[in-house]
């Protein structure tokens, strides 16, 4: 348990026992102002109401049986409220002890335990495009918070591998295909033939009944399709794989659609439905579960003869619960599949399964183009590669200029326009809607990536002019308010990442970390470090010391590296 863990807990004990009553979570909070002290309890209000008194009065009562909890150097009343100061001087030796070890902000909460997170999922055969970012870094992120608790987490890609579009492909690659072109640039030749079989089809309606009929053949697992299918599968993944090593993310599963499409997983769960009353038969060849009593639109399972996209989802949470007894699934995928997951959790609440409320839809705001939605239909999409490419290109000329004998200035370009990349995404919230626009998506100036990575570096420099020496045993008396407020920051750091992890929402580190770079350069602008007197210097280089740390760990938490020369 971490210093302000404890003292909480210690403040609810002390107040329990002089009151007599069991506090709630919402009764303890914090003050609305430094003046009113570091944590405040509402418990007068309940009270007040058996005791019939004011719930001052009441306060005032219950301070005065009250024993002072440990690390509470005052208490007093404001109103009904209870205010208890926190005393830093104590208090914040132990939260610099902590804050410098690579574990601070780590726990066992979560050992034995799983959580599924399925992200990213593009379409095979087509290029990963500026919307597909979002549910990978964000996904990314999520898993990152939760293994810092102790979970163990399994990255699911389920890839976008089935479906009609496939039969598109396989016909528009007999029509026009070109092997020497294939072979050259294989993503963007598919995509190029599936816009123009798109675009044919408008004229010619006669083309979407040959793309179903290639589709059938590939079901019914004839050789030729087969053959094609895979072969476009394989080179899809393996360029997906070139961007997701640029960007640090990595899976333990490819399970697409077609696996579960492919095996009995699908039928087994259809029959399941139906036995269970869960599913009835629309018309031959048509099954569908009624969701219109639920407030939901009816989910078909099967329609002439074939499963659908929700039919997989359900067989793969089934399959997930099996093989993991997972503490929660999670689906970072966009709000505009909000309905098919509200269909996918009551399915399986219909079907008795008591994890279907542990079955979460972490959806996120769609990212769209300046000129409209992102469609790769109809060729309208900026790709991730060109992207990613243009922000290092950003990054390295920024280093030519104000550091062109850095060394590693590739991997530092790297570093410094990915991050950017990423920082602007996840210091949002994820909900919110984002219209692509590159020159704010990688900035450089401002509240930024590289502006958490630069207070990194300016710590590592400090340190550095010190012969990386901060002591361990430091001096805490006198502690000026620049360095309380820095110390107070630095012990938040816990509780962020644990609500972080809860609520699915990377945001809460990002904006935490820019709080916490700006209380430094207060600190670091208001009081001497390297200068300072023996004592002052000791415990404001360990002050520096564990800065650094923090925002090594938070930035590594967004998947974003932290250099140390830039």
């Amino acid at each position: 348990m971490y210093v302000l863990e404890k003292i909480r807990e210690d403040v609810k004990e002390s107040v329990e026992k002089a009151c007599g009553l069991d506090l709630k979570p919402s009764m303890l909070s914090e003050p609305p102002s430094p003046e009113l002290g570091d944590i405040s309890t509402s418990v007068a209000f309940a009270l007040a109401k058996q005791e019939k008194k004011s719930p001052a009065e009441t306060a005032r009562d219950i301070l005065e049986k009250l024993e002072s909890p440990p690390l509470i150097r005052k208490t007093s009343t404001a109103g009904p409220y209870i205010n208890f100061y926190i005393d830093w001087e104590k208090a914040g030796k132990k939260v610099l002890e902590e804050a410098r070890t690579p574990e601070y902000a780590s726990s066992d909460e979560g050992k034995g335990k799983w959580i599924v997170i399925d992200y990213s999922s593009p379409n095979v055969a087509k290029p990963m495009h500026i919307g597909h970012m979002r549910s990978t870094i964000i996904g990314d992120s999520i898993h990152r918070l939760y293994k810092r608790l102790g979970y163990s987490v399994h990255r699911v890609n389920h890839i976008g591998d089935w479906g009609v579009p496939f039969g598109k492909l396989i016909a528009a690659y007999k029509k026009w295909g070109d092997e020497r072109e294939l072979e050259k640039d294989p993503i963007h030749y598919l995509v190029g033939l599936y816009v123009r079989y798109n675009q044919a089809e408008e004229q010619d309606p006669s083309l979407k009944q040959e793309a179903i009929e290639w589709f059938r053949r590939l079901e019914s697992g004839d050789p030729e399709a087969k053959k094609l299918w895979e072969r476009f599968k394989a080179l899809s993944i393996r360029k997906f794989e070139e961007i997701y090593r640029e960007l640090g993310v990595e899976f333990d599963s490819y399970k697409g659609e077609a696996y579960y499409a492919l095996n009995e997983l699908t039928n087994r769960i259809v029959e399941e439905a139906l036995e269970k009353g869960v599913a009835v038969e629309e018309d031959p060849g048509t099954i569908i579960v009624p969701l219109e009593e639920h407030g939901l639109v009816n989910a078909r399972l099967v329609e002439n003869g074939r499963t659908l996209y929700i039919t997989r989802d359900l067989a793969a949470a089934k399959e997930r619960w099996e093989e993991f007894k997972f503490q929660k699934n999670l689906y970072v995928v966009a709000v505009e599949q909000e309905t098919h997951f509200n269909q996918l959790r009551k399915i399986l609440e219909l079907m008795g399964y008591e994890w279907w409320k542990d079955c979460v839809h972490v959806k996120f705001g769609m990212m769209s183009l300046p000129e409209g939605r992102i469609s790769t239909r109809k060729g309208k999409y900026v790709e991730l590669k060109q992207v990613l490419d243009l922000a290092v290109e950003k990054a390295r000329e920024i280093i030519e200029e104000k550091n062109p004998s850095l060394e590693n200035k590739e991997e530092t370009a790297k570093a410094v326009g990915i991050g950017a990349l990423k920082f602007a995404d996840l210091s949002q919230n994820r909900i919110k809607n984002i219209v692509f626009d590159p020159d704010k998506m990688i900035s450089f100036e401002g509240d930024t990536g590289p502006y958490l990575q630069y207070a990194h570096v300016r710590c590592c420099g400090i340190l550095e002019k010190a012969g990386n020496s901060a002591e361990t045993d430091v001096d805490m008396s006198g502690l000026e308010p620049a360095e309380t407020e820095l110390v107070k920051k630095l012990a938040e750091f816990p509780e962020i990442v644990k609500d972080a992890a809860h609520k699915q929402e990377p945001h809460r580190v990002a904006q935490y970390l820019l709080e916490l770079s700006h209380q430094f350069s207060a600190f670091y602008e208001s009081l001497p470090v390297l200068k300072a007197g023996e004592t002052e210097k000791g415990r404001r280089l360990a002050m520096v010391d564990a800065t650094r740390n923090v925002l090594k760990i938070g930035l590594e938490l967004l998947g974003i590296h932290a250099p140390s020369r830039m």
